[in-house]
């Protein structure tokens, strides 16, 4: 299934920042919620800056394997 680019960026905001305050708030030696909804506002942006290193990265690799098959069919053509 594919997402487009807004939704998914504003899914990974929204999953991320929730998912590290209750991590943050719920763990063994729970934090308050003031300080987990602050760690959370620093922690999102840089699971965004992750998750489009990754997107980038893929498709780099895509389009390397793809010039790879062009010039294996090139090759085995002569």
């Amino acid at each position: 299934m594919t997402l487009s680019r807004p939704l998914k960026n504003a899914l990974i905001v929204v999953l991320t920042y929730t998912c590290v305050v209750l991590i943050l708030r719920y763990r063994r030696d729970g934090m308050d919620w003031g300080p987990a909804l602050l760690i959370a506002l620093f922690v999102t942006p840089l699971a965004l800056l992750l998750s489009s290193g990754r997107d980038r990265l893929m498709a780099t690799a895509r389009r390397a394997g793809e010039r790879a098959r062009e010039r294996r069919r090139g090759h085995a053509a002569e």
